[in-house]
């Protein structure tokens, strides 16, 4: 009988949060002003805004960011913020963020978008 050693490539477990991150999607929902987040069909946080044109420019306030408290500290709360300004980029727009979660965000990426004072 002929056996050959096959080398088994053993990869590490994906933690929660790396899983987590491939199967959420940030959804724009226009008609709700907001943008939502699933993980797996569930919707589980929501990021709420309003817009205004100011000097002949758009500017989005950010006015709050919720998520269910099991789906908290695993940086879903960043991919939906980041879903966000990257529409208030692709816009040309400006943002206000009345939202802390938003601004604490923003205070530590400078320069994503422009930002109006609140």
């Amino acid at each position: 009988m002929n056996t050959t050693n096959r080398k088994h490539s053993h990869r590490p477990p994906q933690s929660a949060q790396s899983i987590l991150q491939q199967i959420s999607q940030v959804v724009h929902n226009p008609d709700r002003e907001r943008f939502e987040l699933w993980v797996a069909g569930d919707l589980v946080g929501v990021l709420g805004y309003s817009i205004e044109e100011e000097d002949g420019r758009r500017t989005v306030t950010v006015l709050h960011t919720v998520l269910y408290d099991e789906y908290t500290g695993h940086g879903l709360g960043t991919r939906l913020t980041r879903g966000a300004l990257a529409f208030i980029r692709d816009q040309n727009a400006r943002v206000r963020p009345v939202c802390t979660f938003t601004k604490q965000f923003l205070d530590g990426h400078p320069g994503i978008v422009p930002m109006v004072p609140v």
